[in-house]
């Protein structure tokens, strides 16, 4: 993947995510096929911490700033109608792969205007962008970003084709709340060192570390269903079938996930409602009562986003989301959409 450096500045914490509001309007939704009864699908579970570096297709406004010069404050973005959540893909025919890139072009730039195309909300805009003299060089009054780095869980790897899926979400900008458009990624291997437990109001987390640069496998997508990649070995364990969504049920369910260095445990919870219709990662509302957890975590705390969700043996889904004024319940994916989701990566990365 490209050579690229992840700033401290540019990172972000991945959930099981604060529900605080909706996904991404833009966001396509990838055609979930019914899981076969007479062959099913058989994915290896793994409830495994990971750890993901992420970096967007082009750069990604998030934020526009007044600039102070000798005629007075000017904005040269909001001129040029360039807006937060805007995802800056060339300037002046040369496409865009990082903050350095768009920063040298605007400093370089000897007061003539930038010709940026940009990818608004799934269209192609082209902005004229003129930078100003500013605290003695060229400015343009954007604040942008090109990565974010964080820790989540593995849902499945799948032994037909070496995928694996995690977090059952898109990896969102913590400042737009939009997906972050996908240009390239790894991910490696987390060590989790303790965890903030959650109380209301405050959702706990997951606190971990890579442990190693080596990556342990390619992202290849970040989508409303979750991340998908290719992993560079098979994980532990021994696969299991997936549950089709008209037999999954309310009532008794284990998540499997890791929040000690003992690796992944089981701790009982429940399904409490449950829509199989339901768009992107809102399936289903769980409760954990396993009381080693809640002692431990809380409940859902963020880090455990892409915990499996077992029920009779079958993979049923993922954990995706942790109410923030109730950390004992949260949000699940069923792993038909998140299948879904790896078939429509599958297919992007054959093209």
């Amino acid at each position: 993947m490209k050579n690229r450096s992840i700033f401290k500045q540019t990172a972000v914490a991945l959930a099981a995510a604060m529900f605080l509001g909706g996904i991404s309007a833009g966001a396509a939704e990838p055609v979930v096929q019914p899981v076969s009864t007479s062959s099913p699908v058989m994915l290896i579970p793994c409830g495994l911490p990971f750890g993901i570096k992420l970096f967007t297709n082009g750069v990604v406004v998030v934020g526009t700033a007044d600039l102070e010069t000798s005629g007075g404050t000017v904005n040269p973005a909001k001129e040029a109608d360039v807006r937060t959540g805007d995802v800056i893909l060339s300037i002046d025919g040369q496409q865009v792969t990082s903050n350095e890139q768009l920063s040298k072009a605007v400093l370089n730039c000897s007061g003539r205007s930038l010709n940026l195309e940009i990818d608004r909300s799934g269209q192609k805009v082209a902005a004229k962008l003129s930078p100003v003299q500013s605290t003695g060089c060229y400015r343009a009054g954007l604040w942008v970003r090109d990565s974010a780095a964080g820790v989540g869980t593995l849902t499945y790897y799948d032994p037909r084709n070496e995928m694996f899926a995690g977090l059952g979400h898109g990896i969102t900008d913590p400042d737009t709340n939009e997906i972050m458009p996908f240009g390239c990624g790894d991910i490696v291997p987390v060590i989790i060192s303790g965890v903030q437990k959650g109380v209301q109001g405050i959702p706990g987390e997951l606190q971990g570390y890579f442990s190693s640069d080596i990556p342990s496998g390619t992202l290849y997508a970040n989508s409303v269903q979750g991340v998908f990649g290719k992993m560079n070995h098979a994980p532990d364990g021994e696969a299991i079938p997936v549950c089709p969504s008209d037999q999954v049920k309310t009532g008794p369910v284990e998540i499997l996930c890791t929040i000690d260095s003992s690796g992944p445990q089981k701790f009982s919870a429940e399904i409490e409602l449950l829509n199989t219709r339901a768009a992107q990662s809102k399936n289903m509302i769980l409760h954990i009562t396993d009381k080693q957890l809640l002692n431990k975590t809380g409940g859902i705390v963020q880090g455990m986003s892409g915990s499996p969700i077992l029920q009779n043996g079958k993979l049923v889904g993922a954990v995706t989301h942790v109410f923030v004024n109730d950390p004992t319940r949260g949000y699940g994916i069923l792993a038909e959409h998140m299948l879904a989701g790896e078939a429509s990566t599958a297919q992007k990365a054959a093209a």
